[in-house]
């Protein structure tokens, strides 16, 4: 049985889709940018979506026929309900189908719960639908409600968080949906808002770059993180036309830390190998692969490791785009498998920025046309899970 993913929808730094992310990617200034809604003591630069919670409201209502009943939401389920509506736009109905969803986060709706505690601590009181929306799944009951609206009988949803691999193993859940179930549609997203939980929390580890991130350089000094929100549509109905078909989605772990990988990349090699193992592709014909690329001195020792282990001395050209996105956390294996997949369609590899000085292995440094037939997309998480996916050009 033939997985493709028909659809797809990015809410990044760049805002509202995966042509204008893919454009600023491979040809933006990409310095740092100034904060306009995200409030932190933390100097460093991060990636914000460029709309206020209002603006989306008012663009869910006015763009796209989403009007949300009164009352209290989280930015992440505002974000995960805008890129799905923005999904529907290009997608294939669902009205009538049976239609499995499958969100994740890492967050949630911490952003609410912020404000309750703050108020709660200055005032002694605070209200008490502030956080209602903490939970992971809340943004997820949002979708489904909005699939809803729209005639999809949906039969099944779920919420996933395993750290950054997050939404790559919601992709491989959906997947999983569509070969066991009797289920038309699946939909894949994952979603971070920026938050106070998460800033500090990454700057206590004192992995956040005080400048842009240097994915693979050997004076990388930390990560970016940023925000964002995006979406996948898969299918086994071969009849709609497909951005790429989903060749393998596989999950392994090390157990090695809590917040790092193991030196000898354990968990990202057995996660790579098992993924060309499930698609009956030979490492020697990855075209390309989408480097997880965090640029934290770990992950990019670990994940360079990881490459040499599975490919030898013949590693694909490869990338990171977190220079630009900032590190989207639970959203970034659903946002970087749209990247890919858009790739795929243009023939063409998206550049890391800001590499300089080579450790071990080189990136591609400059948008180029290439080849491509099929791409490994990988995303690594703390506590040690790794999740690759592979994809072919249809």
């Amino acid at each position: 049985m033939k997985i493709l993913c028909c659809a797809s929808s990015i809410v990044s730094v760049s805002g509202i889709g995966v042509g204008k992310c893919f454009d600023d990617i491979a040809d933006a200034d990409y310095s740092a940018k100034t904060l306009q809604y995200t409030n932190t003591a933390v100097d460093v630069p991060l990636r914000e979506i460029p709309f206020s919670n209002e603006d989306i409201i008012r663009m869910l209502a006015d763009d796209y026929n989403v009007e949300l009943p009164s009352r209290v939401y989280t930015r992440a389920a505002l974000l995960s309900m805008l890129t799905v509506a923005d999904l529907l736009e290009s997608a294939p109905s669902v009205e009538g189908k049976k239609v499995v969803v499958v969100n994740a986060t890492t967050a949630g709706g911490m952003d609410k719960s912020e404000i309750f505690y703050r108020n709660f601590v200055a005032d002694g009181d605070a209200d008490i639908a502030l956080v209602a929306g903490h939970e992971p799944a809340d943004p997820t009951k949002h979708v489904c409600d909005l699939l809803k609206s729209r005639g999809a009988d949906v039969v099944w949803s779920t919420t996933v968080s395993t750290a950054c691999s997050s939404s790559a193993v919601a992709v491989g859940v959906g997947m999983d949906m569509l070969k066991c179930g009797d289920v038309d549609l699946a939909i894949c997203m994952g979603v971070d808002p920026l938050c106070k939980f998460t800033i500090n929390g990454f700057n206590s580890l004192g992995i956040l770059s005080k400048n842009v991130c240097r994915p693979f350089d050997a004076d990388r000094d930390g990560l970016n993180l940023g925000e964002g929100a995006a979406s996948v549509m898969l299918t086994k109905d071969e009849n709609i036309p497909a951005l790429c078909e989903m060749l393998s989605c596989e999950t392994a772990s090390d157990a090695y830390h809590q917040t790092a990988t193991s030196p000898d990349a354990q968990g990202p090699t057995l996660a790579m190998k098992a993924a060309l193992k499930k698609a009956g592709v030979d490492a020697d014909k990855i075209s390309y692969v989408n480097a997880h690329g965090t640029a934290t001195p770990n992950n990019d020792e670990s994940e360079s490791t990881a490459m040499v282990n599975v490919f030898g001395e013949k590693v694909p050209p490869f990338s990171s785009t977190k220079f630009w996105t900032g590190h989207t956390l639970g959203a970034c294996g659903v946002l970087e498998l749209a990247l890919s997949a858009e790739m795929l369609k243009r023939q063409q590899i998206l550049p890391t920025r800001n590499f300089e000085k080579v450790e071990r292995l080189t990136p591609v440094c400059k948008k180029e046309k290439a080849e491509l037939e099929y791409i490994m997309t990988n995303s690594f998480g703390f506590g040690g899970g790794a999740t690759s996916i592979i994809i072919k050009r249809v």
